[in-house]
């Protein structure tokens, strides 16, 4: 085609100046959004859109859902979680004349009163109650009514185990699910792996069974065990469409590192790139063994505090992390020692570290809906790229220099275990949240750190296609799939949703700029 053809001709030249670029990213943004919308007109998810107008709407759907439960239309064990629920907030008196009001039968009534004399009462229920649950059989909904007052009064496992006499002596579903949920909610998971053999509760825990096999691995300190059921949960649940926008947004970084090294000409090269990516990929399995051994047998866990936050971010987090990563590494190293190339080794460790986020990706973004791609594009995605390429490239200079670079290494693992844990602790210890702008500033400095590695080891030649241009375009068609994705779902709000996030993220791509450093120009 002869416009494919002009088009390409003028490439190299057009890839240099900035009105090309900003005009190719609103061509490509355009047009994914664009993409959004006919699959938004064509088949709207209506799953999404419910959701999305509770989120919008909030009292309209609490208001719907209290002018429902306040029939008598709602089964009896329904109105005692809501009467017990009420009662924190409602003077008793006036729930009891709510009770007499019903349309309940006698019995009923009395095990709701007595539920809600007990509340009132302090710190028993009352011995009627107690009575009618301990008969043989017990009388139908009195577990039930116990549970509900344990739940008022925050004695969860009590509750719970209300709850499971009330389904064994009754088969009432609700109960069942009242008994699971605390248990979730407790994060009792002995108590959910008993369950799971039991008559009527296979169902209601299908879905999280890869979970509860995992944490029956765990507490039975079955080692193969937990290696494989860590790695079928690793991978259920997982959309393909999340596992496509994950893997589309490794190969966008793949071939930014690519045309930065400019390695596209060299197939031996790639193939030790792609082999390093997935061995990025399978530290995440190693991370998740680690996380399982430090936090379920050391209890070393994510702590609160100023003080444990730290720790455990950088001893925790940070060390872990870089440690696995530069292992997966280390496998390389006598291929890349034998090529003695540090552009090779820099990109290849950097891609280590690719490989683990795209791994990460797809956990994150399968919890977000990606609706964060473009946010963890542009951070933590070159966060691990930079890190890993750091570390990895220090300690492809302790064998290339015959361990005189061994200082080199130590001081640059340190760094950067610190400048990870940093990172993390300004976004998830709670002291240190209201500062999250210096993850931001780590962030900065960490990469500029690697693309000043890079310009010092590259060869400086003009590249025929600016490696800016690879950049935009690779950003570009992120940011396309991931709001066209979201606009797919639920329309003009996901353009709401991550735009914002987007325009936040301007400065972040200006760094970038800045870091690539070419002779853009403005005409």
């Amino acid at each position: 085609m002869p416009f494919m053809r002009n088009f390409f001709r003028k490439l190299p030249h057009q890839s240099y100046r900035g009105p090309f670029l900003w005009k190719t990213a609103l061509m490509i943004i355009a047009l994914g959004i664009g993409v959004g919308f006919a699959f938004h007109i064509i088949a709207p998810d209506e799953e999404a859109l419910v959701l999305l107008d509770i989120l919008k709407n909030p009292d309209d759907a609490l208001d719907a859902i209290n002018e429902l439960t306040q029939t008598n239309e709602s089964p009896f064990d329904e109105k005692l979680d809501e009467w017990a629920m009420a009662s924190r907030r409602r003077m008793t008196d006036s729930l009891l004349d709510e009770v007499d009001q019903s349309s309940f039968t006698d019995q009923e009534k009395s095990i709701a009163r007595m539920m809600l004399e007990s509340i009132r009462g302090g710190s028993e229920p009352e011995p009627n109650l107690v009575k009618l649950a301990e008969d043989s059989p017990p009388v139908p909904n009195s577990n039930y009514a116990l549970g509900a007052y344990w739940v008022a009064r925050e004695y969860y496992f009590h509750a719970a185990k209300a709850f499971e006499l009330e389904a064994a002596a009754t088969d009432n579903e609700s109960a069942r699910e009242q008994a699971v949920d605390i248990y979730w909610f407790r994060q009792a998971y002995s108590d959910l792996i008993r369950l799971m053999d039991q008559p009527g509760y296979e169902e209601l825990l299908t879905d999280d069974q890869s979970i509860l096999l995992w944490q029956k691995a765990i507490l039975e300190k079955n080692w193969s065990e937990i290696i494989k059921r860590t790695i079928i949960r690793q991978y259920t649940n997982l959309e393909w469409q999340i596992v496509l926008i994950a893997l589309l947004a490794g190969f966008a970084w793949f071939a930014f590192l690519m045309h930065a090294a400019r390695l596209w000409k060299s197939s031996s090269s790639i193939t030790l790139c792609v082999v390093a990516v997935l061995l990025g990929m399978m530290s995440t399995t190693a991370t998740l063994l680690m996380i399982t051994l430090q936090e379920d047998f050391l209890g070393f866990s994510e702590k609160n505090d100023l003080i444990g936050g730290l720790l455990y971010c950088i001893a925790g987090i940070g060390l872990r992390e870089e440690f696995l990563k530069l292992l997966f590494f280390t496998p390389l190293l006598p291929v890349l020692v034998r090529r003695k190339d540090p552009l090779l080794a820099l990109i290849v460790a950097g891609c280590v570290g690719l490989g683990f986020a795209v791994e990460e990706n797809m956990s994150y973004f399968h919890s977000s809906n990606a609706f964060d791609g473009p946010g963890r594009f542009l951070t933590a995605n070159f966060f691990h790229i930079s890190a890993t390429a750091l570390i990895g490239y220090a300690l492809y200079r302790v064998f290339i220099t015959k361990w005189q670079g061994l200082d080199y290494f130590a001081s640059m693992f340190g760094m950067v275990v610190i400048a990870h844990g940093l990172y993390d602790a300004f976004i998830i210890v709670p002291e240190l949240i209201p500062y999250s702008f210096f993850s931001m500033m780590i962030y900065v400095l960490l990469c500029f750190q690697m693309f000043q590695i890079l310009d010092q080891i590259r060869p400086h030649k003009h590249q025929k296609i600016s490696l800016s241009f690879v950049f935009t375009l690779s950003l570009s068609v992120v940011l396309a799939i991931c709001l066209g994705w979201g606009v797919s779902l639920i329309g003009y709000a996901g353009i709401q949703i991550i735009g914002p996030d987007v325009v936040g993220l301007g400065i972040v791509v200006i760094m970038f700029f800045r870091a690539i450093n070419e002779p853009i120009t403005n005409y």
